[in-house]
């Protein structure tokens, strides 16, 4: 056998393609040439060719999709003469290691529940049950969700130098913002359009705050170039009023998609360069990276093609708006999260004992009880469990501390992923384990990585956690401090002490290597940055401002109060990765990849102090009356109305959270010249050696 990518070859083979999947209308459902055609055409079908009766031909094929990090197989056919010859489990492995090498996280399978030839093909490939839904009303049939965590890089691969991409960040790959192309608008407007149901669904779900959805300015461009001679049009204004992606300098913007434009259409679709068309495509590319976008929603077939150029070089997904469409339609259970405010758990810490009885409940198979030994100490040993209302233990953390330098700190997540809030316990219990071992300094985290864990699984890797040397563990450094010029040669050592001869891959020679790195591989730096996490690296080129913030506000969205709440919080106040919210005026005061420090208002009862830092990572400006129910998912508000006098707000979305072990006061902040003239009543941009020193005070005696 051998697997078929090719274009023209999978056009040449598609009457055969077809002819194949109408053996299994009953299993897959009608698939036709259309739908079939068009997975070709965006590179989401391969066939296997081999041979029937001496003679070659294609014996099979498979449909796959998807929105990274978390992919899909969508059908999988095989010529009835060509049964039990392996050829599903060829085309299955072929997709599995095509995905697992463009760093996918999870591969889903949605097989009927009566297919029970499906559901032990799926079974024997790990595919592990996560759910059983309803499916169409039409076969009445119920669907079963599976889903297999795909291996992704190592350790040491992660610590390997690699290759700058050109030009602009792209930061952080779950910002949750998606841009729209000018065509799934067009779907949206025209009932007749192949994709009207399916762009019907998204904005209904962007208007009942599912998602976030934003459009470029060369959106707008490019509907005013089409409707020059229509006056007020209005589909024109309807575009005006979506949400717009704010990036960085338009000169930056423009250099980056020619850029786009030579690796895209003239290396690889000559025909077309040099378009309107293509320089446009190239224009929406360049802001959606430049804006930090999650991905761009696009029916472009030569984008979609060259989707994997375009995610490893610059780290945006190109997605088709049926697998954007797919992923808000198999998130269901996800979506059903409300604000959490604290409700429908609680958390505490509990006895050796107790764990080891919840742990067994929660693992019933293969426990490692070596985290529950009667002589374990509260000193060595942690367990932190999250309970719901009616008192049942949804999850369970049990960490045990190294018991020699250099040893990691050992880790056991044990969620119940059936819950519906399984995946914000499992960060928020991961992340306050992550914070409290790193703010001892620099040290490694070996989490257990344990079969059918899934959503402690997708915690770990989206919070920087990478494959270790065994299957065993999931692995990941982390400082809980800043990296600046004077704190650098002790961290330094610490690494030297923790990784062995692994460290110069984690630091480089010098500090000044870092500023080196920021300039020349934004995207390697914010990697660095991401598997130290949570840590910020101060270098002297590096953008910083201080943003003063209420105390009722910082002790909710920060965590920085010194006293515990017993009252219920926001879910914003549990996420990793939180949303800022200011007034519309404040939009060109941040940018990508900016540090922030927050100080507290001495105006509020605050303590006149600067009590936190963390890195941006996207900054969008949008109407108060357009603000969604998923973009106050990561805030601690219930509205953005007071935040600002006009009618727009800015939502700037941040991570690497530090709070200061000793703020830095008023006073201090005046001697170091970093009040600038309103005397930090409004967001005051400083130099990076004032900052530089600042981190530092903040940290005195702490490292």
């Amino acid at each position: 056998m051998r697997i078929v990518e090719n274009l023209s070859e999978l056009i040449d083979r598609l009457d055969r393609i077809v002819a194949i999947a109408d053996n299994y209308k009953t299993e897959l459902g009608f698939w036709p040439r259309s739908s079939l055609e068009d997975g070709i055409k965006r590179g989401r079908l391969l066939a296997a060719d081999g041979t029937i009766e001496g003679r070659e031909t294609t014996i099979g094929f498979v449909v796959f999709g998807g929105v990274f990090p978390n992919g899909r197989i969508q059908a999988v056919a095989v010529d009835p003469t060509s049964l039990r010859q392996g050829v599903a489990q060829f085309l299955v492995d072929n997709v599995v290691a095509r995905m697992e090498s463009e760093g996918y996280l999870a591969i889903l399978a949605k097989p009927a529940k009566d297919l029970q030839v499906a559901q032990n093909f799926y079974e024997k490939n790990h595919f592990l049950t996560v759910r059983i839904q309803s499916g169409g009303a039409a076969r009445n049939r119920e669907i079963v969700v599976r889903e297999r965590i795909l291996k992704s890089p190592s350790l040491l691969t992660a610590m390997e130098l690699r290759q700058p991409p050109p030009l602009l960040l792209r930061s952080d790959a779950h910002s949750n913002l998606w841009v729209i192309d000018i065509n799934v608008l067009f779907d949206l407007l025209k009932l007749r359009r192949t994709h009207y149901k399916m762009a019907v669904g998204v904005f209904a779900a962007a208007l009942e705050g599912r998602v976030r959805i934003a459009v470029t300015s060369e959106f707008s461009n490019e509907l005013t170039r089409a409707s020059a001679a229509i006056k007020d049009d209005p589909l024109l204004k309807l575009a005006d009023a979506l949400p717009r992606l704010r990036g960085n300098a338009e000169k930056n913007v423009k250099d980056l998609a020619e850029i786009i434009h030579t690796a895209v259409f003239t290396k690889r679709k000559p025909s077309q360069a040099g378009t309107p068309q293509a320089h446009s495509d190239c224009m929406h590319l360049a802001e959606c990276i430049a804006g930090n976008a999650s991905a761009f929603v696009t029916s472009d077939g030569v984008l979609l093609r060259n989707r994997r150029l375009i995610r490893e070089t610059w780290g945006l997904e190109v997605v088709a708006l049926e697998d954007f469409h797919d992923v808000l339609t198999s998130t269901d259970l996800t979506d059903d999260f409300k604000p959490v405010r604290g409700k429908g758990f609680r958390t505490c810490t509990v006895s050796a004992e107790v764990a080891r009885g919840i742990a067994e409940k929660l693992q019933p198979k293969g426990l490692n009880y070596s985290y529950f030994v009667k002589h374990a100490t509260r000193a060595s040993a942690h367990f932190l469990v999250a309970f719901d209302d009616r008192q049942a233990a949804t999850a369970l953390l049990a960490a045990s501390s190294p018991v020699t330098l250099g040893d990691a700190h050992r880790v056991l997540l044990l969620v119940d992923h059936e819950r519906p809030n399984a995946e914000l316990i499992a960060e928020m219990l991961l992340s306050n384990i992550i914070d409290a071992i790193g703010r001892a300094g620099l040290n490694l985290i070996n989490l257990e990585d344990i079969p059918g864990q899934i959503a402690a699984r997708k915690a770990a890797l989206q919070a920087g956690f990478i494959s270790n040397d065994t299957d065993q563990f999931l692995s990941k450094p982390a400082l809980g401090a800043p990296i600046t010029p004077a704190s650098f040669s002790g961290l330094s050592e610490r690494a030297g002490l923790a990784f062995g001869s692994k460290a110069p891959q984690l630091f480089p020679a010098s500090f000044d290597g870092f500023d080196a790195l920021l300039s020349t591989d934004r995207t390697e730096f914010r990697r660095t940055e991401d598997l130290l996490s949570p840590t910020l690296i101060v270098t002297n080129n590096r953008q910083v401002s201080i943003q003063p913030i209420a105390r009722p506000y910082a002790d909710e969205l920060l965590g920085t109060s010194p006293q515990t709440s017993l009252l219920d919080q926001f879910e914003g106040a549990f996420r990793s990765q939180k949303t800022y919210v200011c007034s519309g005026r404040s939009k060109n005061l941040f940018k990508t990849n900016q540090l922030i420090l927050f100080y507290e208002s001495t105006r509020t009862g605050g303590r006149g102090a600067v009590i936190a830092a963390a890195r941006i990572d996207n900054v969008v400006t949008q109407q108060k009356n357009e603000t969604l129910q998923s973009d106050m998912k990561r805030t601690v508000l219930e509205s953005v109305d007071r935040f600002s006098a006009s009618e727009e707000v800015t939502l700037t979305g941040f991570s690497s959270l530090l709070r200061f072990p000793r703020p830095v006061s008023l006073d201090e902040l005046r001697m170091l010249g970093a009040v600038g003239t309103q005397n930090l009543q409004t967001t005051t941009v400083i130099a990076t050696a004032v900052a530089q020193e600042i981190f530092d005070r903040g940290w005195a005696n702490e490292r």
